[in-house]
């Protein structure tokens, strides 16, 4: 049983909508921990994404890990509810998700944007 069954359902929800318009969705296991979970593979282009249960927070060497993937104008994007994969398709990717109506707004998270220190 997951531990954490919520993230897991948004977690689907991603890899299926991003199979569904034509993507590559791969589950980043790396040996360093705070690396996002996802790698989305879209016209041409990486996206790293971090999949919270909704209303969660990346931990404190998640982002650490974000800022160090940002630094290297890689953006990591964080998304806690099917609403917020449908923006993140919508907005970054520029395409509609499947069987999801247009008129539906959401917001994306950016990590980095989320816990500026200036």
């Amino acid at each position: 049983m997951s531990k954490n069954p919520l993230e897991s359902k948004i977690e689907t929800y991603l890899k299926d909508q991003i199979k569904n318009i034509g993507g590559l969705c791969y589950k980043w296991k790396s040996t360093v921990n705070g690396v996002p979970d996802q790698i989305v593979i879209f016209n041409g282009a990486i996206h790293f994404i971090e999949v919270k249960r909704p209303g969660e927070k990346p931990r404190a060497n998640q982002i650490h890990v974000h800022k160090q993937i940002n630094k290297q104008d890689i953006p990591v994007h964080t998304v806690d509810t099917t609403e917020k994969v449908d923006a993140f398709i919508r907005k970054v990717l520029k395409t509609e998700p499947v069987g999801v109506p247009k008129t539906e707004q959401a917001v994306i998270i950016k990590s980095a944007s989320m816990f500026k220190t200036d």
